[in-house]
């Protein structure tokens, strides 16, 4: 059975207990397409509405597990639109904004402000490895830290015997909206009518935060009505700041759907917008990140010519072209045979000088020096009969004569 709407008036003046009003029942909707969570609704499917704001909050996270606090506010929002919304999450934010808006007109919940929140608390179901499955449902499952008083983190005893957050010693914040099982307990719901309230479930999740935030009389449509309603949230003026820039980005349509099933990093930030560093750093950083990125200068053509030649060293000997296109200077400890070859190929293509470039021996085959210059060899080998053309030939000659 359906609860009945509640005007604001009516919610205010309403005196049932909270536990009664915040009962809720569930969607009888597939998830087949995001169209279909801006359809008409049944009745059994509208939840009720608390008249009264929730003063314990939802989330407690100092530092919430979906954001990297690398990148700062601007880091997260720059990366908004690349991150991309898993599609079982924004058919849940879209979902969540139809149903509260059918049970309590007035909030005028949008599906963007749900949606912030989910980027904010958990990258939207993909923080620590995890992933939202086609149901929706996080997993392997999404725990926050222990809430036991350290480092800054509130002190919550254990509230649900671990059957939430498996910790039968203190509280953890559960989900993909990272509520606390105090919380859950009394504004938790089935959205998806799956049979149970699970905080793992986008859906369930989703729907329970825009009940959160529409409990009271705040008109979530003005910037100062979702402060105070994020503000009940998380009880840090920093989480509303970036929740509300969040929202902002949504609404005007900077994100895009991505698959389900995939886990992801909350925020990819360079060390130049690393908020972590000092101003100096990250300047240091973005200077590096610059010089790293410039257009690297061509190769400059081989030393002694227009064209040609290559430089060479090493066991194997090498050649500086010498002339218009050829031509070399040899050295290594085989004699330079490449530097030889060089020569040669000058003398062929027709840049080199009378003598082919007149290039010398830096070696023998043992490493000491020649008797001969190049070219005085070459000469010499040309003499014999043997061709230039028949360059494997020459240059034996030649390498024998510089032995």
């Amino acid at each position: 059975m359906g609860a009945r709407k509640l005007t604001r008036w009516q919610k205010a003046s309403a005196l049932v207990p909270m536990a009664v009003l915040v009962g809720a029942w569930g969607a009888a909707l597939s998830n087949a397409q995001l169209a279909t969570a801006a359809g008409d609704s049944s009745t059994s499917d509208i939840p009720a509405v608390p008249a009264t704001a929730f003063e314990q909050p939802a989330s407690v996270q100092p530092t919430p597990a979906g954001i990297d606090e690398k990148a700062g506010l601007a880091g997260t929002v720059s990366t908004l639109s690349t991150n991309g919304i898993p599609s079982s999450a924004l058919y849940a934010y879209r979902r969540a904004e139809t149903l509260l808006g059918k049970a309590d007109q007035s909030c005028n919940l949008p599906w963007n402000l749900v949606a912030a929140i989910g980027r904010v608390e958990s990258n939207h179901g993909r923080t620590n490895g995890n992933s939202l499955n086609a149901d929706g449902v996080a997993t392997p499952g999404i725990y926050g830290v222990a809430l036991d008083g350290k480092n800054g983190r509130a002190k919550i005893s254990d509230t649900d015997s671990g059957a939430l957050d498996k910790d039968p010693v203190y509280d953890r914040a559960v989900g993909p909206m990272q509520f606390i099982p105090g919380t859950w307990k009394s504004v938790g719901v089935d959205s998806d009518n799956d049979g149970k309230k699970n905080p793992q479930d986008i859906d369930d999740a989703a729907t329970s935060a825009g009940i959160y935030l529409c409990a009271g009389t705040d008109d979530l449509s003005s910037r100062s009505g979702a402060a105070s309603a994020v503000k009940r949230y998380n009880h840090s003026d920093s989480y509303v700041d970036l929740v509300l820039s969040i929202s902002a980005k949504y609404a005007q349509g900077d994100f895009t759907q991505s698959p389900n099933g995939y886990s992801t990093a909350s925020v990819l930030t360079s060390s130049s917008n690393d908020q972590t560093l000092t101003s100096t750093q990250r300047d240091k950083a973005k200077k590096a990140e610059q010089k790293a990125n410039e257009p690297k200068p061509k190769p400059k053509p081989g030393a002694g010519g227009t064209t040609g030649g290559g430089t060479g060293g090493g066991t194997t000997g090498g050649g500086t072209g010498g002339g218009t296109t050829g031509g070399g200077t040899s050295s290594g400890t085989t004699g330079g045979v490449t530097g030889l070859v060089g020569g040669l190929v000058g003398d062929l293509t027709g840049g080199g000088t009378t003598t082919g470039g007149g290039g010398t021996s830096g070696g023998s085959t043992s490493g000491g020096s020649a008797t001969l210059t190049w070219a005085q060899a070459k000469a010499q080998c040309l003499a014999e009969g043997i061709s230039l053309l028949n360059l494997t030939k020459l240059t034996s000659c030649i390498t024998s004569l510089l032995s």
